[in-house]
């Protein structure tokens, strides 16, 4: 079984931002628990923060990360995204993670009838309509990936634009599940924008990404602002 992890602040407390900053006043405060699941990002590798704790800061509730590092979205066992729905309780709002861990396995992006073992589509469908049955009232915000330059010290690894043997690229994958938040009505933060994320520079990769590929502290920060962005935008009163 995964462990479930907690990260219960008792005291909000404000975040430094400019006008945009989304943190400092959200209408989260009015819930109470949030539920994520996804993959290394969502965990938090690599940062001494990560978004979820800073949405707990502003709620003042309780926050349950069951995210993974290494996640699949499509179930391939226990530490799938698919299998950590099945782990979650009843939230009141539920925070759902894209993953490129698919992408780089080679996983089938496939289609909406699909079976969450047999692709990616058919996993997030199979996802989604597990959260509805924990909680049919509650809210779902669908989070993409971001751009990526894993890096090997100065060599670049890979981008978001490498294609896998089956030759699709990480946009290949978002796309399609930005395709299927549209069937479902189903929010969508896009963190693959350069105005947010753009590790192909240096400069930013140091204060924001180091490794190219997982957010630092500063870099969740940017995520959980982009997340009550999203929920002010479609549930905001």
């Amino acid at each position: 079984m995964l462990i479930k992890k907690f990260f219960n602040f008792k005291n909000k407390s404000k975040l430094k931002g400019d006008n945009n900053n989304y943190l400092q006043n959200s209408e989260l405060e009015s819930v109470q628990t949030v539920g994520i699941i996804g993959d290394s990002v969502s965990f938090g590798l690599k940062s001494s923060m990560n978004y979820g704790q800073y949405l707990q800061k502003i709620t003042g509730g309780v926050v349950q990360n069951l995210a993974y590092s290494g996640a699949h979205l499509s179930d391939n066992g226990r530490k799938s995204i698919f299998q950590q729905s099945q782990c979650l309780d009843r939230c009141d709002l539920y925070i759902l993670q894209g993953t490129d861990d698919d992408w780089l396995a080679n996983v089938p992006i496939g289609k909406k009838g699909d079976t969450a073992k047999q692709s990616y589509i058919g996993a997030f469908y199979q996802t989604v309509s597990q959260l509805r049955h924990l909680n049919a009232m509650a809210k779902i915000i669908i989070v993409s990936t971001t751009f990526q330059t894993p890096m090997w010290g100065n060599v670049v690894r890979r981008t978001d634009r490498t294609e896998n043997t089956l030759g699709y690229s990480l946009h290949d994958y978002m796309a399609a599940q930005k395709k299927a938040c549209d069937d479902l009505k189903l929010p969508f933060v896009n963190l693959m924008r350069q105005t947010l994320f753009d590790p192909n520079k240096k400069t930013f990769r140091q204060k924001y990404m180091p490794d190219g590929l997982h957010p630092n502290k500063e870099g969740h920060q940017i995520i959980a602002n982009e997340i009550v962005r999203v929920y002010k935008e479609n549930f905001g009163f």
